[in-house]
């Protein structure tokens, strides 16, 4: 029998606004999840690969690890093609390894294709609060008090920790399984400190992305989260100006 070879058009329709690599940690339940919601109709498409930990205990030592797995992860994903940007997904393993290590990694992951820019949340919450002008924040954290510090200490000095508190659960397996009404009790009880204008809620893996309009409304506050900066970086980055709803006052200015 003769095959007939037929002709096709060549043409991105999905990710014509990017391509975007996205490394995850093994344990990560939450990003994918909510950078669905966040990037739907944008054109702009997320290509996920994992690293994986010695531990699902997220300690310095753990989290500097990650270092080890950064190239192979990126090599995954679209080998030969140029990604818009590649994410590191992880604010606290971003902080601990240290942003410029990881950028360096990723771009020098593969001389033969172009990664254009590289982000992740510990970069993207910086980004963000200077765009906002904003050098005083509330955090809050799933980690342990440890690596929470370390949060606090690597925005400094440019941003200010006015308050801080943490559900001090290093069990990346759990924390996804902290409820959505535990974190927004979380920001609600901080946002009463009048002297804070804008709280930081660091951790991919927490769910809250849905709610930051609802928090916002309540408290009357800014409210920020890792995933939330990341994908507002990620689209600043792959030039995705438009406006987006639903997740936070973050969105609805011209990036």
């Amino acid at each position: 029998m003769e095959i007939k070879v037929i002709n096709s058009e060549l043409k991105n329709t999905v990710s014509h606004n990017g391509k975007i690599g996205l490394i995850l940690l093994a344990t990560d339940q939450i990003t994918l999840y909510e950078f669905e919601a966040i990037l739907k109709d944008t054109g702009v498409l997320c290509f996920p690969s994992r690293v994986m930990m010695d531990s699902v205990e997220l300690t310095p030592e753990v989290l500097m690890a990650i270092k080890n797995e950064l190239a192979s992860a990126t090599n995954t994903i679209l080998p030969g093609l140029t990604l818009d940007v590649v994410a590191l997904s992880c604010t606290s393993a971003s902080m601990t390894i240290g942003e410029d290590e990881v950028a360096r990694i990723i771009k020098q992951s593969d001389t033969k294709r172009e990664i254009k820019e590289v982000t992740n949340p510990y970069t993207a919450i910086k980004n963000a609060c200077e765009f906002l002008n904003v050098n005083e924040l509330g955090v809050i954290t799933p980690y342990s008090i440890e690596v929470t510090q370390g949060i606090l200490d690597g925005m400094e000095p440019n941003i200010k920790t006015i308050s801080a508190a943490t559900f001090n659960n290093p069990n990346d397996n759990l924390v996804p399984s902290i409820t959505p009404e535990s974190i927004k009790d979380a920001v609600i009880q901080m946002a009463k400190d009048e002297n804070i204008k804008t709280i930081f809620v660091s951790c991919t893996n927490l769910n809250i992305c849905r709610y930051i309009d609802e928090l916002e409304e309540i408290t009357g506050k800014r409210i920020l989260t890792s995933n939330q900066v990341m994908a507002w970086d990620i689209l600043r980055l792959a030039n995705y100006k438009k406006p987006i709803l639903g997740f936070g006052s973050l969105f609805k200015e011209e990036r």
